[in-house]
């Protein structure tokens, strides 16, 4: 499902614990959105598999400053990814709905990335090794999470206007106009 009207932006992707005081101490691992409704974790720790966390994912621009989404997106599946008995090479998280964000990831070639994984030991390097990432998509630090944290808590809170008219007869007729329920649309 490749989006191509989605934002693109510098983001961030944290596996959260949701139960966690804070993002910055509910980072459990970072992804990347490798598609509008799909996060990869590439080399995820064991805990992440724990069936009594409860996990969401956190996607955010990186630079928190800026007046993009905040997303706490539901994902409806987890996916566990391992060669025979070696700890997991990766997860997923299949969302419940897209991201508003382009994916992070590029193009890659599947036997040189099982080379490069077999070779290096894990999916971040072998991702890095062949190009397939850009930029810092893995710099999650505490500092940029809690500020994440700030802006979602500043994008939850909902504005505010306060609206004055010279006459009863004003307000009615600016009700009207905003609402369409003067003149409704169709049948009720």
């Amino acid at each position: 499902m490749c989006i191509e009207t989605a934002i693109r932006a510098d983001i961030r992707v944290s596996v959260q614990d949701r139960a966690a005081p804070d993002r910055a101490a509910g980072h459990l691992a970072t992804g990347v959105l490798v598609d509008g409704d799909l996060v990869l974790v590439p080399d995820p720790p064991e805990r992440l598999f724990d069936p009594a966390l409860d996990l969401e994912v956190l996607i955010f621009p990186a630079g928190p400053a800026e007046r993009l989404p905040v997303e706490a997106p539901p994902v409806w599946k987890w996916g566990r990814f391992a060669v025979g008995d070696r700890e997991p090479l990766a997860a997923t998280a299949k969302l419940g709905r897209p991201s508003v964000y382009s994916a992070q990831i590029g193009r890659a070639d599947a036997a040189a990335l099982a080379d490069a994984a077999e070779r290096t030991g894990g999916l971040w390097a072998a991702l890095r090794e062949q190009g397939v990432l850009v930029g810092e998509v893995d710099a999650v630090d505490a500092d940029l999470l809690r500020r994440a944290g700030e802006l979602e808590r500043a994008q939850r809170e909902p504005r505010r206007a306060a609206h004055r008219f010279d006459s009863t007869a004003a307000l009615t007729d600016g009700l009207c106009i905003l609402f369409c329920f003067c003149e409704p649309h169709g049948p009720r």
